[in-house]
């Protein structure tokens, strides 16, 4: 199953590897933003590359591991963050608190996430598919932002 989950992967993404102190960062923006939701639309772009770069550490990343769930934890924040800007809803911003908690945890922790015990190989599927899947909202945000422009 690890050899499935590996080929789940964006064909259109350079990779490289996860900065921790980037990662570190990247969360905490996104925080006061999430913290401070009047201000989301006006930071699209900062969140478009948030997103990029977690979509390249993702690419990178070993199936399983801490720094797959971090970035893709990291990705779909920013998207959470995005769909706010466009349609507001406390629902986005809990996701993106979620989200954020949980790329956290696994970053301060230095693992934890689906990588570790059991669930090993469904939490590297269920992160190479929740990436995929990012990576398709990613595409229709783009158009709903440029209609609400």
């Amino acid at each position: 199953m690890i050899a499935v989950a590996s080929t789940l992967r964006e064909s259109d993404v350079d990779a490289s590897t996860l900065d921790r102190r980037t990662a570190a960062e990247i969360i905490s923006a996104m925080g006061v933003l999430q913290a401070e939701p009047e201000t989301i639309s006006d930071h699209l772009p900062e969140l478009k590359v948030f997103a990029a770069t977690a979509a390249s550490w993702a690419e990178a990343a070993a199936t399983p591991s801490a720094e797959l769930h971090v970035a893709v934890a990291i990705r779909r924040a920013a998207g959470e963050l995005r769909a706010y800007a466009v349609t507001p809803s406390d629902v986005y911003l809990l996701r993106a608190r979620r989200l954020l908690a949980a790329a956290r945890s696994t970053l301060e922790g230095g693992g934890g996430g689906p990588g570790d015990g059991p669930g090993l190989t469904v939490g590297a599927v269920r992160d190479r598919i929740e990436n995929l899947q990012q990576s398709e909202r990613e595409r229709l945000q783009e158009v709903d932002e440029e209609l609400r422009n």
